[in-house]
């Protein structure tokens, strides 16, 4: 009896020697590799910007390209094109106007107002351009964007001939007008039988020569676009002309172009052929209220005279507080 209770103690007490945390649950237990981190702490919420922009001030994403004026049939709309890009500058809306209104920043867009075929101004949206410096928000220019559209209207031009000539009867005991025959003969006038001399052939040549039509110069921002007197760039951000001349109202194409003088930047090349634009970049600023004075010798061909010259100049202001990298 003695012996079977010593050998059920020693069973007993083997059994709980062996047992093992099986049914054990450990939060930071994996099934891979034994052991698992805790959760990451979500990330914080975005900063809200340091300075508000002021009331009606937004930040630009569509940037001012040129302005387009297309005609269609007696259609001529009269647009603004733009790129979706931002140079890091804001902007708010001074004033909408309509067709031949004025308006108290007429003058002050650095692209100015285009008008429609009778004189009026055409309609659009002024719009006033910020950066954001130590100061806060500053003003830097004025841009105008134009929307708007005409027909093309039919004018009668003058009747042929000169006008008729009232006559009234002649009283009793006139003398009586001679009438023409129906039938008679007109006299022909005499001819001159002499020969034109040499020098009166010379001078009639001379006289059918037409004069030489001259030159304008252009300077735009695209190939395309209306020729500018004055543009505004970020410091640092690229910029890129386009040399252009015009014989009348028609434009002629550029041979060649060079810089003549002024302060360039950094261009990539100080001459170049009319297919070519000049690009270059500004890393410092004018001295106050100055601007940088560029002006190119334009080269052209042209049938009636050869080759020809035509000087353009520009002015280009540098804004900050942006610069590239």
């Amino acid at each position: 009896m003695m012996r079977r209770a010593v050998t059920l103690a020693l069973a007993l007490c083997t059994l709980l020697g062996s047992s093992s945390p099986a049914l054990a649950w450990d939060p930071f237990e994996s099934d891979e590799d034994g052991w698992q981190q805790p959760p990451a702490a979500p990330p914080p919420p975005d900063p809200e910007p340091l300075i508000a922009p002021p009331p009606g001030v937004y930040y630009v994403t569509e940037t001012y390209v040129a302005d387009v004026v297309t005609t269609d049939g007696p259609l001529t709309t009269y647009t603004t094109e733009t790129v979706h890009e931002s140079t890091g500058s804001y902007a708010r809306v001074l004033e909408t106007v309509g067709t031949g209104d004025t308006s108290g920043f007429d003058g002050s867009a650095f692209n100015g107002r285009a008008t429609l075929g009778d004189g009026r101004a055409v309609a659009g949206t002024y719009y006033e351009n910020y950066v954001l410096g130590d100061e806060g928000f500053l003003p830097v220019s004025i841009v105008f964007f134009q929307d708007d559209s005409e027909l093309a209207r039919a004018i009668a031009g003058p009747p042929s001939g000169p006008p008729p000539v009232a006559t009234e009867p002649p009283g009793p005991g006139a003398p009586a007008q001679p009438q023409a025959s129906c039938c008679s003969p007109v006299p022909a006038e005499p001819q001159d039988d002499r020969r034109t001399a040499p020098d009166d052939r010379t001078t009639s040549r001379r006289e059918r020569t037409p004069p030489a039509v001259p030159l304008r110069p252009g300077v735009s921002l695209l190939p395309a676009s209306p020729p500018l007197a004055n543009v505004e760039v970020l410091r640092g951000r690229p910029l890129t002309l386009w040399l252009r001349a015009f014989a009348g109202d028609r434009e002629v194409a550029v041979r060649s172009w060079t810089l003549l003088e002024g302060d360039a930047g950094r261009p990539l090349a100080s001459s170049g052929a009319g297919t070519a634009p000049f690009r270059t970049a500004w890393e410092r600023l004018a001295p106050p209220g100055t601007a940088y004075m560029l002006r190119f010798r334009i080269e052209v061909d042209t049938r009636a005279t050869g080759r020809r010259s035509v000087d353009a100049t520009i002015a280009v202001t540098v804004r900050s507080p942006a610069l590239e990298n």
